[in-house]
């Protein structure tokens, strides 16, 4: 597989799941959201996720990963995911 069909499955999955998102922030769906310092993880409700355990499982590897450094606030990321917010993920 090439560079460039890996760049184009990364891009659909992007895309995916930005609808995804899309689709529950538009329903009466909620999302679950993990933030952290920095840190900002978003899932989609489902009836095939323990959002629970996913939330325990990246807080406990974030830490190991970055101690407490991870609870630590970096403002110019903040900006940037804000900006990313705005903008739709179609390049």
């Amino acid at each position: 597989m090439s560079s460039n069909d890996k760049d184009q499955m990364v891009d659909m999955a992007g895309e995916l799941m930005h609808a995804k998102m899309e689709a529950a922030r538009n329903s009466a769906t909620m999302t679950h959201l993990l933030q952290m310092g920095s840190f900002r993880m978003e899932i989609v409700p489902s009836n095939n996720i323990d959002v629970e355990k996913i939330f325990k499982d990246t807080i406990a590897d974030l830490y190991n990963k970055f101690g407490e450094e991870v609870l630590k606030i970096n403002t110019a990321d903040i900006i940037k995911a804000s900006q990313m917010q705005g903008n739709s993920m179609h390049g």
